[in-house]
Order: C-alpha cells, then sequence, then structure tokens
C-alpha cells in the first residue's frame, strides 16, 4: 500500500510539474463555414477557452460565408484572442456540385421560398484580403496554411489515428472530398459531430432542408454515408429550440473583459441596445457543449439518417429513420441501404448549457 501510494504520488507531481505528462487532451479538427462571432466563432471559442482540447486546425468550407470571407474571419478572432498557434487552412471553394447560384431564383419559384442563402446570397471575394467589408478588428496579419484543407484533415488524421473528432459544422464538402480521397482515414477517425439537418421539423432554408446541407446535399449524404465509428448529428430539432437572450448576454459582459467578452459588447451589446427582447439561436455551440460535457444530454435517439439528393423540392432535406421501423418490417441492417447509425440529439439541460456557454466564454 505504501508503495502504491508513493507511485501516485509521483504521477500527480509529475502532472503538474511536467508539461505534457498529464493525460491527453482530446484532439479536435473544426470544419466551418465561420463568420464574425457567428455560432461557428462561439463553437470555436468554448473548445479553445476549455482547457481539455486540443484544436488541431480550423478547416474552412464555403457555406455561411465563402472560404475567402470564412479565412479572413477566423484569422483574425483568432489573432484577437492570442491564439495564433491555430492553423487556418481554407478547403472547398463550392459545393461538390458547384456554385447553385445563377438559378435559385428558378428554384425558388419552382419549389418555394428560401429563406437564407448564406454565401450564395453576395459575389464571392477575389482574396481573403479584399472582402466586400473589413473584418471586425481589421484584417488578418496572419496567414492560412498553403495545404488544402482535404489534405490536411487526411494528414491530421493519420498523425493521430482513433484520436481525431471532426466537428462538421458546415456544408460537408471536406469531410466529404477527404474519405473520397482518402478512405482509408476513415476507420482512424474517433467521431464525427455534425452541425446540421432537420429530422422530424422542418427546415430553415427551404420547408424540407436545413441550411448546411442544402448548402451541399451531395457532400452531407456522403459523409453520413460513410462508415464511421461514431457519428452525432445536432439538427434543428434541438437547435433552434435553445435561444440566446439578453439574459445570457448580460451574465456575459458582466464578467472581466476579456478580447472574446469585448467581441460580445461589440458585436451584441449594440443589437441588444436596439431591441432588449430579440433572440437567437445558438446553433453550433451545442455540438461543443455536448462533447466537452455529454452529461448536459437529455435526449439522444439513434437514427439511420440520411440526405435526399433528388433535385427538386426535397433536395437537401433530412432523412431520420428509426430502428424500430427495420426491426418491425424485416429490412436489411442498413435501412434504406447505404445508410448508417447516427446518435441524433433532441434534447438538452437548458441550464447547465447556459452555465457551461458563459463559463467558457468569459473564462480568463
Amino acid at each position: 500500500m505504501r508503495r502504491v501510494s508513493r507511485v501516485v504520488l509521483v504521477m500527480v507531481v509529475l502532472a503538474v510539474l511536467v508539461p505534457g505528462f498529464a493525460a491527453a487532451r482530446e484532439k479536435v479538427i473544426v470544419d466551418a463555414d465561420m463568420g464574425i462571432l457567428n455560432d461557428d466563432a462561439v463553437a470555436l471559442f468554448m473548445l479553445l477557452q476549455s482547457g481539455e482540447v486540443d484544436v488541431l486546425g480550423v478547416t474552412i468550407v464555403a457555406g455561411n460565408t465563402w472560404v475567402e470571407e470564412g479565412t479572413a474571419y477566423a484569422l483574425r478572432q483568432l489573432e484577437l484572442i492570442g491564439r495564433t498557434d491555430v492553423p487556418v487552412v481554407p478547403g472547398a471553394p463550392e459545393p461538390l456540385m458547384g456554385n447553385r447560384q445563377p438559378w435559385l431564383s428558378a428554384e425558388e419559384r419552382l419549389w418555394g421560398n428560401s429563406e437564407y442563402l448564406g454565401a450564395f446570397s453576395r459575389p464571392r471575394p477575389r482574396s481573403y484580403l479584399e472582402l466586400d467589408g473589413e473584418p471586425y478588428g481589421g484584417y488578418p496579419q496572419t496567414k492560412p496554411f498553403s495545404e488544402h484543407a482535404v489534405d490536411f484533415i487526411v494528414r491530421m488524421v493519420k498523425a493521430n489515428p482513433g484520436q481525431v473528432t471532426i466537428f462538421a459544422l458546415g456544408p460537408a464538402t471536406n469531410l466529404a472530398l477527404a474519405v473520397r480521397k482518402n478512405p482509408e482515414i476513415v476507420p482512424l477517425v474517433k467521431q464525427v459531430i455534425y452541425m446540421g439537418g432537420a429530422i422530424d421539423v422542418p427546415g430553415n432554408t427551404t420547408v424540407a432542408a436545413e441550411f448546411n446541407w442544402w448548402f451541399d446535399p451531395e457532400a452531407a449524404q456522403i459523409a453520413l454515408r460513410t462508415p464511421f465509428r461514431k457519428q452525432i448529428i445536432v439538427p434543428l430539432d434541438i437547435a433552434e429550440r435553445v435561444f440566446y437572450t439578453k439574459s445570457e448576454f448580460d451574465r456575459i459582459v458582466s464578467r472581466a473583459e476579456t478580447p472574446i467578452v469585448k467581441m460580445f459588447k461589440d458585436l451584441h451589446g449594440p443589437r441588444f441596445a436596439q431591441d432588449p427582447d430579440r433572440t437567437s439561436f445558438v446553433w453550433d455551440a451545442l455540438t461543443s457543449a455536448i462533447f466537452l460535457r455529454p452529461e448536459i444530454v437529455v435526449r439522444m435517439e439513434e437514427r439511420f439518417v440520411d440526405v435526399d439528393t433528388s433535385y427538386g423540392p426535397n433536395y437537401g432535406r433530412s432523412l431520420g429513420y428509426y430502428e424500430s421501423r427495420r426491426r418491425s418490417f424485416g429490412a436489411p441492417e442498413n435501412f434504406p441501404a447505404g445508410t448508417q447509425k447516427a446518435n441524433v440529439l433532441f434534447d438538452i439541460d437548458r441550464q447547465a448549457f447556459w452555465d457551461l456557454y458563459v463559463e467558457l466564454i468569459a473564462k480568463r
């Protein structure tokens, strides 16, 4: 007993005194359509602020923003919080099937209103240093990686087999290209966490489709049908039932000012000053929260999940099939053919989520 106690004591001392001796931190890649303090940025900040995660890099994909915009926003915000050690790696500039801007008006006339178009609503910039408007805090001084995001994902997964969680916070274009280009990485990925889809609720870009999977349905289908060890989906079913209000904003800005708290004051303050009753969704922040604190999950269900890629009114629609129906109808193991099981988030402990959100965002 005395010998065991001494060993434990030595390990504790080493963990405190020797950098890197403690248990390895979680390794993640954040694949995002980054904006200025948007949900992708907040999700990234939460992971960085936790002290529990090694963010291997931020790969940029077109979606909410064009890759050039997302690259500039990611670089500058990382500069502002003193984390230029995190690589920013530009990736796919358009969906797999190309830019649909020229015929989106025809899609809307045929299939109904498209409420949010993301990057498709404006011209693509020529460079991350030549945007339509200067980013918050000015243009970045640091430069993005010259390596393509797809190759970066492949390289990081191979260098850390079984350890990397990929956060697919925007369209899944980079992820789909990575698994098609280098399928050998599939069993090496620890898990994929998506913010995407609308499983049992209507979409938010069209009645049928949630924005991320509407922007590039083919990529979403490829990613979801890939037999990763584990897939977790945070869909609109929960993402649009959690509301960010002035109460949460006040909790954050009442803390000591840090670069992140200052961003909240500068960017969210005027909005709440104009309308104290305004609310918004936090979308991607939920992925970081359930990754860091799985105990906040109240309801998670296993579904076979797919995306409709038929070019019509259901383009981008999420399809979530119950395991119980597969058993009832005696369908094949993967129902429908090609789909994989995923864990779909439907509810969380709101109070625990907001406590974590405020704690991490306002952390000094």
